[in-house]
């Protein structure tokens, strides 16, 4: 066939080279100087310590907002700052067994019947408790409280000190003492409703309360007046007879002691102790 083949006129594809040959290469970059490469890392080391840095001080300032203080002379004045509300509950003693953390506060066993508004020292205590604390007692505040049986009454006393020596183990001999001997240590705060008065207390129950100028001292016996510790004949012939006849409501009268002085310690560490 003449022309031959793609030599005739028209458009003609363009012919591929022969060999084919690589595509061109961009130029190549000129290697990055050293001195600017530690530069670079000098400059992100820098800003990580800047970072670190910042970090630490917001973690500092977020936990010294929300550090306590603790401030011993408020301790000291316990038994002023906190309302009596506070240290003498309206209710006190076991909560409900089903009770949970969301639940409202929920004691029992005790109801707060009567409160006395004299902090004397003098007026309020007595027997070797009242001795042993004699020059060193600042204030004394009681509470009355009853069973929910309305058969027991209790009086609660707080003793606030000048200093911590006092709230030690030698009170805890005299509370001893003086369920030995009998002698009560703590004045019968009487309450409406009831015989509740010196001669009808039968135990005592003491306990401090942590490394604090506190001590909580209670007495405790039947409300309707009657006087326990006085069994008759053959029975009122010897001591221990009567002892044991009073037990019961010294038993009573230190876990008061021990209930109180939990609630006491546990607001003086909020800002105290």
């Amino acid at each position: 066939m003449y022309p031959p083949s793609g030599s005739g006129p028209g458009i003609h594809p363009p012919h591929a080279p022969w060999p084919p040959q690589a595509p061109p290469q961009p130029p190549a970059r000129p290697p990055r100087k050293a001195w600017r490469v530690l530069l670079g890392l000098v400059a992100a080391g820098f800003g990580l310590l800047a970072l670190l840095g910042g970090g630490a001080f917001i973690a500092k300032a977020y936990t010294n907002s929300r550090q306590v203080i603790h401030n011993p002379a408020y301790t000291k004045d316990l038994w002023r700052n906190v309302p009596v509300e506070t240290l003498f509950p309206a209710r006190l003693g076991r909560e409900h067994p089903d009770k949970t953390y969301r639940d409202p506060n929920d004691e029992r066993g005790w109801t707060r019947a009567a409160v006395s508004s004299d902090t004397s020292c003098e007026k309020a205590l007595s027997g070797g408790l009242a001795a042993a604390v004699k020059g060193g007692c600042v204030a004394v505040l009681r509470a009355t409280y009853l069973d929910d049986t309305g058969g027991t009454a209790a009086t609660v006393a707080l003793i606030a000190f000048r200093d911590n020596q006092y709230a030690r183990q030698e009170l805890q001999d005299v509370m001893e003492a003086a369920d030995d001997q009998p002698e009560h240590v703590v004045r019968a705060l009487p309450a409406p409703g009831t015989q509740w008065k010196d001669a009808t207390r039968a135990g005592n129950g003491g306990w401090s309360i942590g490394d604090t100028p506190l001590y909580v001292a209670v007495t405790a016996g039947p409300a309707d007046g009657r006087t326990p510790g006085r069994l008759p004949l053959p029975w009122g012939k010897r001591a221990y007879p009567q002892k044991e006849d009073r037990e019961p409501w010294a038993h009573t009268a230190q876990g008061l002691a021990e209930s109180i002085s939990t609630r006491v310690q546990a607001e003086a560490r909020k800002v105290g102790a």
